[in-house]
């Protein structure tokens, strides 16, 4: 249930939006009002409070004295009532918009290249290179060359670029002009985009002074995933967000709270004569350009234009992670395409460290385990004396895996003479899957289901079997 809380006009009382110093009213009160729509004065109950001058001697004491009272009625609503999307949005109150861009863009350290370089031999014929991870391509036209050049590009240990996102590359020989522009494609994938949307990613390229400038991008595909621009030079290229929810991901245990700020890179579109942006630092976004805030799970989320504060609920939420959204009342321009309606979304994970498990709807278990994720087998190991559960894999550190046969996917429970495992019966394998998260550098999170989970008893003589509804959440950190 939604609630608006406020001041409102009361027996010749003053309104007052919640914001600044209240004025020195002799008698106040509070109105709450359980709606779905805006808060009306005339179907409020007022709630009169003691004079606030008798309580408080000075208006200072008096200002923190009632922004207590209302921090305590809000807590009290927010735990005594509950809805599917729980949001309070109070009053909207005006705040200036961001300063304008620097015209100098922002300068960063410099990339170190990591592995080896892709090289290619490219003349007046044109040709394409491409990384081994598909991640770039480069397309140079028939014409761009004079003679022969040994083209290559290298991976760098980090993006630099100000809300840079995925691995960037060094693009030589630096100082190499094309008579005809090449073309540039970056593949992104989902954590490009995270605490993002698609419509948000440009590409940029790093100064010889350490400056970031980003060239037009001449064409987004979002089936294919790719993001295209053209340059007539080379240097250390990447993707950035030009708009995006931070943080973009969050790992909380029950009952934290995680403080969200929308940024966007472009306060205004400062060009320089080739068409090209400087890269700013992010700034918040202005409020004009925040159309709403959008959430549905198990916590609360109270937001004021373009921040919020997200509360976890104090248990494992029935899904995870839970999802905070943001639409923005602003559109991009791609080759004439004209892309609206942009969506920034931020993951929020809540569950304590380890892993819980839970056993046909009953009580969770959480027990300490670690993650090993290597390129042959990726193993989430538990322990805790007799009982302890394990999870594995083949395949990359983030992905959706169903059940197999053997061991390259695998779920197994021991609790002393009680096995759990991914197989029942005569060998059928389960349903369900394990969905796991391994972007980040330090965590690993994930779910898992097993829709029918087949059970042995080995404590029974004989040996009794069954079927069980397993699930579980996951939040260890990397070995």
């Amino acid at each position: 249930m939604t609630f608006h809380v406020g001041l409102f006009p009361f027996r010749g009382l003053s309104y007052w939006a919640g914001t600044g110093n209240p004025p020195p009213l002799i008698h106040q009160s509070i109105i709450v009002v359980p709606t779905h729509r805006a808060a009306d004065p005339s179907d409020c109950r007022p709630i009169p409070l003691k004079p606030m001058n008798n309580l408080f001697a000075r208006r200072g004491l008096a200002q923190r004295g009632f922004v207590l009272l209302i921090s305590l009625l809000l807590t009290i609503l927010a735990v005594s009532c509950k809805k599917e999307t729980d949001i309070v949005d109070p009053t909207p109150v005006e705040t200036p918009d961001t300063p304008p861009t620097p015209a100098t863009g922002a300068v960063t350290p410099v990339g170190t290249p990591e592995g080896a370089a892709i090289t290619a031999i490219i003349g007046p014929a044109g040709g394409t290179i491409q990384s081994i991870d598909k991640r770039i391509q480069i397309q140079i036209p028939a014409g761009a060359l004079a003679a022969n050049q040994t083209i290559s590009m290298q991976p760098l240990t980090n993006n630099h670029c100000p809300a840079g996102t995925g691995q960037a590359f060094r693009l030589t020989p630096h100082g190499l002009t094309f008579a005809k522009p090449a073309t540039i494609t970056f593949q992104y994938d989902a954590h490009d985009v995270n605490g993002s949307a698609p419509e948000a990613l440009r590409v940029a390229y790093q100064t010889d002074n350490g400056a970031w400038k980003s060239p037009a991008v001449t064409s987004l595909d979002t089936v294919t995933r790719t993001v295209t621009t053209q340059t007539t030079h080379f240097s250390d290229w990447g993707l950035f967000q030009t708009m995006h929810i931070s943080p973009n991901q969050a790992f909380l245990n029950p009952g934290e709270t995680v403080h969200l700020n929308v940024y966007q890179a472009f306060t205004e579109a400062v060009e320089i004569p080739n068409g090209e942006l400087f890269v700013p630092l992010p700034t918040l976004i202005p409020a004009k350009y925040i159309e709403r805030w959008a959430f549905l799970g198990d916590g609360t989320l109270i937001h004021r234009q373009n921040t919020g504060d997200y509360y976890a609920p104090n248990h494992i939420p029935t899904d995870n992670p839970e999802v905070v959204s943001v639409f923005l009342n602003k559109s991009v321009t791609i080759d004439g395409k004209v892309f609206k309606d942009i969506r920034l979304v931020a993951n929020l994970f809540v569950a304590p460290e380890g892993v819980s498990i839970q056993v046909n709807g009953g009580g969770w278990q959480t027990y300490p385990a670690a993650a090993n994720i290597n390129s042959t087998q990726n193993v989430i190991l538990t322990t805790f004396g007799e009982e302890y559960v394990s999870l594995g894999w083949v395949g990359k550190p983030t992905g959706v895996y169903g059940w197999v046969r053997g061991t390259d996917v695998y779920f197994n429970y021991v609790k002393g003479k009680l096995l759990y495992q991914h197989i029942y019966g005569k060998g059928i394998v389960s349903g369900g899957s394990l969905r796991v998260n391994g972007d980040d550098s330090n965590w690993v999170s994930g779910t898992f289901k097993v829709t029918t989970s087949g059970w042995i008893n080995t404590g029974s003589i004989p040996a009794t079997v069954g079927t069980a509804s397993v699930k579980g959440v996951f939040r260890v950190k990397r070995l």
